[in-house]
This record gives C-alpha cells, sequence and structure tokens, in this order.
C-alpha cells in the first residue's frame, strides 16, 4: 500500500460500538486511503461470525458482552488482545480475499519475527472442528509452536473489503502498531476518529450491532 492512515483509539468502547466504528470506517466519504485502526474494549467481551448461531455463545458466555460481527469466522474472546481492523476503499485494485489475508498475516509475521519470535504462516487448515478462532488455523494463520497467535476475517462490499484481526497469547512490543502500519504502507499518516465517524458508528452499535435482531438472528 501506498499510503495508510493510522487510526490508534485509545478510548476503550463497548462490543456493538467497536464493531460500528469499523463499518462506519468503510462507509465514510472522506476516507479515500486504507485505514489500520487498532483499539480496545471497555469490558471483556466476544465477537463471533456474522453466521455463528447465537446459542454457542450465549451460555457460554454470559457474563461477557457479546456481539456478531459484520465479517465471517468463528468466536473470538476479547480480554487483553491486540485488536484491529483494516479497510481499502473501493476505487483502486482490491486483492483476493486470500491475497488480502496473506498480506496481512504475512505483515504480522515480519514484525514478529524482528521482535524475536519463530511465527510461522499455516500452510492447511486444521482438520479439527472448532468454533472458537483460535482453537483452529486456517491457511495463513499466525501460528507459534504450532498454537494459532494471529486470526482475522474479511467482509467484501461495493464500497471496499474490511478485514477485522486478533492477535492473542503473545506479548508485543510496545511499538508494534507503529511497525505493523509500516509494514503495510508505504507512507503512514496518523487518522483521528471525526464527529461524522463517531455519529454514524453510534447510529449502527444502537440500531444494529446492539440490538437482539441482529446478534440472536441465527
Amino acid at each position: 500500500m501506498r499510503a495508510l492512515q493510522l487510526l490508534v483509539d485509545h478510548q476503550p468502547h463497548s462490543a456493538a460500538m467497536n464493531m460500528a466504528i469499523d463499518e462506519a470506517l468503510l462507509f465514510e466519504e472522506a476516507n479515500r486511503e486504507p485505514i489500520l485502526r487498532c483499539y480496545r474494549w471497555r469490558a471483556p467481551s466476544v465477537s463471533f461470525g456474522c453466521f455463528t448461531r447465537w446459542s454457542s455463545v450465549a451460555d457460554r458466555y454470559r457474563q461477557w458482552d457479546l456481539v456478531r460481527r459484520w465479517t465471517g469466522g468463528g468466536i473470538v474472546e476479547h480480554d487483553g488482545d491486540f485488536t484491529y481492523s483494516l479497510v481499502l476503499p473501493a476505487g483502486g485494485f482490491l486483492p483476493t480475499n486470500r491475497e488480502f489475508y496473506s498480506l496481512v498475516h504475512t505483515s504480522i509475521a515480519e514484525v514478529l519475527h524482528r521482535q524475536g519470535y519463530l511465527v510461522a504462516l499455516a500452510e492447511t487448515e486444521d482438520r479439527r472442528p472448532s468454533d472458537a478462532c483460535f482453537q483452529r488455523a486456517v491457511e495463513f494463520d499466525v501460528k507459534l509452536a504450532h498454537l494459532k497467535v494471529a486470526g482475522a476475517a474479511i467482509r467484501r462490499h461495493r464500497r471496499g473489503v474490511l478485514l477485522q484481526g486478533s492477535i492473542q497469547g503473545i506479548k508485543l512490543s510496545p511499538g508494534f502498531k507503529a511497525d505493523f502500519a509500516a509494514q503495510l504502507g508505504d507512507r503512514v499518516v496518523p487518522l483521528a476518529l471525526t464527529a461524522s465517524i463517531t455519529e454514524a458508528a453510534e447510529r449502527l452499535a444502537h440500531e444494529k450491532y446492539g440490538s437482539p435482531a441482529w446478534n440472536q438472528r441465527f
């Protein structure tokens, strides 16, 4: 990527608001460059893929903040993990899902290698069934000593592509955000949340991601 906007969201948000901000960034007219957003959670949370059954998470995580993602994938616990999203707007070349997934996780692996971690990309999909994202690796996930430490999920839309990812079970350096951004983009530009993004996200959080109609739809 020639230019990348880096949004380090220091304000912890609810699970619904975090998902809403990611979607709002994809739809914001003013943001026509790729955006890497790094964010935090206000309380221990669980996000689950858009086609995951509600019953798979409701009883298991009764005390957690639950939200259905717009992207696919399985169940992801967010309690001390490094969470990020990457938005590619339409209008330029968009990689396939496979290419995008490989690019992002190759970048993560390169940064972790420089930290001294002997990570590798998964070459095949794990055969063991599990609806927990970090219990089952797919091709190009990042693994350390056979354990999955980085995974992601993707949503394609006519407005662009959204990837939501998590890194878990590994201690990251204080400069990881900047190093990750520099690995993805030739030029990194700081970005802050605007009032229009925040307002759009608040509506989405209320009407979609915070509603039983969305979270309990399957």
